[in-house]
């Protein structure tokens, strides 16, 4: 009789070893998927980050990025002003210094990756050298932001019109009022997006 109490209190602890194993196992699995949501969480906002370009960032050489591209404005948008001959786009402004109604202007995704474009080409997204324009050395960032409002586009008889729209513009900001463009306000980023240049107030 002893020897069966005996062999039933060990079985009795074995069993209840088992259960605080079992237990502790599953504690273990649970802290490790805590961790594997929270290491996923911040992995996914990384690159939520990085794809919709919200984090900051300059230029600092031909073709080269420091940082993904911002959509808006600079928090010290206060700090900038149009350059000098900008165009203030309204009804009256000349279709030849508008997007066309086809460049899907109105596109917030067309024309982010027109801007990334402008990050990288060697003309800052023209097809050509234009004369005075600013190279990467004089440019602190590139965004995209509220564009003019206004397209042009042709009615049914083939005449141009000008057109309100609700679309998007590209704004480059330069380090310096001396790296302002000076051929002219109208710019018109290759794929139609236009173009609105800033430099520092003061």
């Amino acid at each position: 009789m002893t020897i069966l109490d005996a062999t039933s209190k060990a079985h009795a602890d074995n069993a209840q070893a088992l259960i605080e194993e079992a237990r502790r196992h599953q504690r273990g699995r649970r802290r490790w998927m805590a961790g594997a949501v929270v290491l996923a969480a911040v992995l996914s906002w990384g690159t939520y980050a990085i794809v919709s370009g919200t984090g900051g960032g300059g230029l600092h050489a031909p073709g080269k990025v420091a940082a993904p591209l911002l959509v808006g404005l600079l928090a010290n948008s206060r700090s900038y002003r149009d350059c000098p001959g900008s165009a203030q786009v309204g009804p009256a402004t000349s279709a030849d210094g508008l997007p066309a109604e086809v460049s899907r202007t109105d596109d917030l995704s067309f024309v982010k990756v027109v801007a990334k474009n402008m990050t990288s080409s060697p003309y800052l997204g023209f097809t050509h050298r234009i004369v005075g324009m600013p190279d990467y050395r004089g440019v602190s960032a590139i965004r995209v932001g509220p564009g003019g409002g206004y397209v042009w586009t042709r009615n049914p008889s083939g005449q141009v019109e000008v057109v309100h729209v609700k679309n998007y513009g590209i704004y480059v900001y330069l380090r310096a009022l001396s790296e302002c463009p000076t051929g002219g306000w109208a710019r018109l980023a290759d794929g139609g997006v236009q173009v609105t240049f800033l430099a520092p107030k003061g």
